[in-house]
């Protein structure tokens, strides 16, 4: 994972900013999150659990690579057995 920077403080993901590949920084906003994986299940409940493993994974650093991100929600879906979902995601 190519996690920028480990939280020491915060454990909120309202500060959490967000590095894309291009060296911009962003903050981090779980709505995207929440969308892609309601792009993925019209299940609300799979989504909520997934949603909130994800957004706790990333909620302890202050900076974190878009990659990150990523490979967060790829793993965490797999993790969860819901490996098809995580296949589309990465596409």
């Amino acid at each position: 994972m190519d996690v920028i920077r480990r939280s020491q403080t915060n454990m909120y993901p309202q500060s959490l900013t967000v590095e894309r590949p291009t060296g911009a920084h962003a903050a981090f906003d779980s709505t995207r999150i929440h969308r892609d994986l309601a792009a993925l299940t019209s299940d609300p409940t799979v989504v909520h659990r997934a949603e909130s493993l994800i957004v706790a994974q990333l909620a302890g650093f202050d900076v974190v690579a878009t990659g990150t991100i990523e490979t967060t929600v790829v793993n965490t879906l797999t993790q969860l057995g819901y490996p098809q979902m995580a296949l589309q995601y990465q596409r």
